[in-house]
C-alpha cells in the first residue's frame, strides 16, 4: 500500500513539474491565442485583446 501511494505521488510530481516546464517555455503568438481570448472575452475588440496580450506577454 505504501509503495502504491509513493508511486502515485511520484507520478503526480513528475507530471506537475513537466507541465510547469512546458508552460514556462510556451512561445505562442497573439494570432494563436486570439480564438481562445475571444472565447473568454466575447465583448472585447481585437485591439483590446491585443493590448491585454501585450500587457501579459510583452511586445515581442
Amino acid at each position: 500500500m505504501k509503495k502504491l501511494l509513493a508511486g502515485i505521488l511520484s507520478l503526480g510530481l513528475v507530471f506537475g513539474i513537466g507541465s510547469s516546464v512546458w508552460a514556462s517555455n510556451y512561445n505562442g503568438d497573439f494570432q494563436e491565442m486570439l480564438p481562445f481570448m475571444q472565447q473568454m472575452h466575447p465583448d472585447s475588440s481585437e485591439d483590446d485583446l491585443k493590448a491585454m496580450y501585450n500587457t501579459c506577454h510583452g511586445n515581442d
